[in-house]
């Protein structure tokens, strides 16, 4: 098949989240630091370059890797090697200029969207941002013909290229952005051009350049991973053995290949653009809805918040605070659970394909059981414990933003309700890609982003519920997407899903888990251990509870470990203990 032997979904999947745990706490050390500089108005115009980034991502970039390692993946199934070079060089010419158009429509269009979104200061961000789009479209072409080859491991390393380069680059230029700015008021009286009366004032004139700076080093970050895929695919030379080109049947022309990637491409590209609509859904609704609560009885908003809105904001500048705390504080920790999971689809999408192109319904089940049950043992803990203890985790941090932290901690206690079921959406849209149905996603979300919308627009209008009432419409949205796309599945391929053994056993024990962290915070808290301290035994609390139930329960079983090189001593071990179904 190639220099390279193929990873198995689930080691692949072991690579991916490796990387995704790196890369996770590569951005914990980003986004706390940045919160705390920014504070919420700060991350309000942050995320709302991100907010637009997102959809646009979506639309112009998330087909690329998608595409490319289905079509990769089924060529080198078949034997076909040639094709699968030939799919990469058409895959980067074709995606490079997608890519320059979706910057250049970012770029050009970053005013009138923050017009559109009523934070015009936010404008200095999107443009930062623009050209991520570019480098995203080729760095995820590479991306997609490695993990096509079923070679998880550069899409990982990419990944953790990409995050410390953002981690120091951002940093970096946001802090410059306001020690230079600091420096102008103190020298001049005026922020980058813009006069200020007073310390406070200068201090909200810099933070969208402050934004913009961070965003900046985001973008410099997508160039850097795209240059590490850049010289791993060089250095490699493809992964293709000489033997096994000499074996390959001629390729098929680029121009028949580029159909084919579009044909794929363009039904995903609108599934992850619906899928990231919600977020856009967000940004556009709930500002808007915020402003008609505030409107309605700002009074009440501000005797519900009371000691947690900071002086300068006054009720003009309170949706933007509010957005900006639910999306620069609770966002984040919420985006956790599926960013862990969404390692899965990525290495399960080429083995289901390769397994549907050829007809082999063992390992169509077998990885699409596997698949679930994995993404349910790592969601359902992780967004039950963040339910059970948002007050304590946000405290523990963003320690020096308690007036944030307590406008939005009850919001993210639903938020980690619905992070489940969007964990759980992701595998299975990988799938429902793999065998030939990515259109479906795209109408599941488009009818759940209306029930979101609706939500948002009747919920976050009310005074007393406000910020807090945004994620009620991300749980009816993914709940409904999450139970249709299962019944799609089981219809769709005729695979049989043990659901007691996939779903109910890791619920069992997720429950347990949140229960007892939820239990030992309090307990610790309450005897006067430190917040921190306590917050952080309690999660080891529920860790270990979780652990034990998973394997009594016998959660994982023997053929989960099959998959995974070198892993023989460690299922003879859990054999020997009986712990594997």
């Amino acid at each position: 098949m190639g220099k390279q032997k193929a990873q198995g979904f689930f080691y692949g999947t072991i690579i991916l989240t490796a990387g995704t745990a790196a890369v996770k706490l590569i951005g914990v050390l980003f986004k706390i630091p940045l919160t705390n500089l920014l504070g919420g108005v700060g991350m309000g115009y942050f995320n709302v370059a991100y907010d637009l980034y997102y959809p646009l991502y979506a639309l112009f970039v998330a087909g690329a890797p998608v595409a490319v390692s289905k079509l990769v993946s089924e060529s080198v199934a078949r034997r076909r090697m040639r094709d699968a070079k030939m799919l990469l060089r058409s895959a980067l010419e074709l995606f490079a200029v997608i890519g320059a158009v979706g910057s250049g429509c970012m770029f050009w269009g970053a005013q009138w969207f923050a017009q559109a979104v009523k934070n015009p200061q936010a404008a200095y961000a999107v443009k930062m941002l623009a050209p991520a789009i570019f480098f995203g479209c080729v760095m995820s072409a590479l991306r997609g013909y490695w993990q096509g080859m079923q070679d998880m491991r550069p899409t990982a390393v990419s990944q953790v290229v990409e995050a410390a380069a953002k981690l120091v680059l951002g940093l970096a230029f946001s802090y410059g952005a306001l020690y230079w700015g600091m420096q102008q008021y103190q020298a001049t009286g005026m922020v980058f051009g813009n006069p200020c009366a007073n310390n406070t004032q200068a201090q909200m004139a810099v933070l969208p350049y402050a934004a913009a700076g961070a965003v900046l080093g985001v973008s410099c970050s997508m160039a850097c991973g795209t240059a590490y895929m850049l010289f791993f695919h060089r250095s490699a030379k493809g992964g293709i053995s000489e033997a096994a080109w000499r074996r390959s049947p001629p390729a098929e022309k680029g121009v028949v290949l580029k159909k084919r990637l579009l044909r794929m491409a363009a039904p995903v590209c609108l599934a992850a653009m619906v899928t990231n609509f919600t977020s856009l859904i967000d940004l556009v609704t709930v500002m808007d809805r915020l402003a008609s609560a505030v409107g309605k009885d700002g009074g009440l908003i501000e005797q519900l918040y009371q000691g947690a809105i900071p002086a300068g904001v006054g009720r003009q500048l309170l949706p933007a605070y509010l957005y900006g705390c639910y999306s620069g504080l609770a966002v984040p920790v919420y985006n956790l659970v599926p960013s862990l999971v969404s390692a899965i689809g990525v290495s399960l999408l080429p083995a289901v394909a390769a397994a549907w192109a050829v007809g082999d319904k063992h390992a169509l089940e077998r990885d699409v059981s596997a698949s679930l049950r994995l993404a349910s043992v790592i969601a359902m803990p992780a967004g039950l414990g963040i339910c059970a203890l948002a007050g304590p985790i946000l405290e523990l941090l963003y320690f020096s933003r308690g007036m944030e932290v307590a406008v939005i901690w009850p919001a993210l206690r639903f938020m980690g309700v619905s992070a489940v079921f969007v964990a759980l959406t992701l595998p299975m849209q990988a799938i429902l890609q793999a065998v030939g149905r990515p259109g479906l996603p795209v109408k599941l979300m488009a009818a759940g982003g209306v029930m979101k919308l609706g939500c948002n627009y009747i919920l976050v209008a009310v005074p007393a519920l406000n910020i807090r009432a945004a994620p009620i419409g991300t749980l009816v949205c993914y709940a409904f997407v999450l139970l249709m796309e299962l019944a799609a599945l089981v219809r769709e391929t005729g695979v049989k899903i043990q659901v007691w053994q996939v779903f109910g056993k890791p619920l069992f024990a997720a429950v347990c888990c949140a229960l007892a962290a939820y239990t030992g915070q309090g307990w610790l808290a309450a005897a006067g251990l430190p917040q921190a301290a306590a917050t952080l035994a309690g999660i080891a609390i529920g860790g270990m509870i979780y652990l034990v139930l998973v394997l009594f329960t016998k959660t994982l079983l023997k053929s989960d470990f099959s998959m995974v090189p070198g892993a023989e001593k460690f299922v003879n071990l859990l054999e020997k203990y009986r712990v594997l179904g």
